[in-house]
């Protein structure tokens, strides 16, 4: 009787592991899930130019996709013309680490945007980020820095 118990035991936990999705078997990560989200940045420091702006609000269409579980998703800001896909990073910590590139630009001089937000109670990530990028200002090229306070937060619950 007692090896039955333990044979039906090891059964049930092998029927669960396979009901477990790829990507989420090992790693733990429960805070992040694909879906829709809203991701907003609102200035508070710039350079070039753009000092005008602080305190300005964008507000962003975000969708997430990627396996649940998963430590790593993409980031698509729907109605963003500059900064439009996003590589997402879930820490150890659950913070959540987002990098980009400004669209079309490539190489070492290419704009650069940058998050790190963690994880509320109200299921939303608050945090800061920057970003940077090249411009003319004043007929000289010149590398213009932003920094921001970012919110992440899932709209389709």
């Amino acid at each position: 009787m007692k090896k039955l118990l333990v044979l039906t035991a090891l059964v049930s936990l092998a029927m669960l592991r396979a009901d477990t999705p790829v990507g989420a078997q090992d790693n733990g990560q429960s805070v992040l899930g694909p879906g829709l989200y809203v991701f907003q940045t609102r200035i508070d420091h710039a350079t070039c130019g753009d000092g005008e702006r602080t305190g300005y609000v964008s507000s962003y269409f975000a969708a997430v996709d990627g396996i649940p579980g998963s430590r790593t998703m993409s980031m698509s800001l729907l109605n963003s013309s500059y900064w439009p896909t996003w590589e997402l990073t879930v820490s150890s910590s659950n913070a959540v680490i987002g990098d980009a590139r400004m669209r079309g630009q490539t190489g070492p001089n290419a704009g650069e945007s940058h998050f790190e937000v963690s994880h509320q109670r109200d299921r939303r990530f608050t945090g800061r980020g920057t970003r940077s990028y090249d411009a003319t200002v004043n007929g000289q090229r010149q590398r213009c820095r932003i920094s921001y306070e970012a919110l992440l937060k899932k709209i389709d619950d």
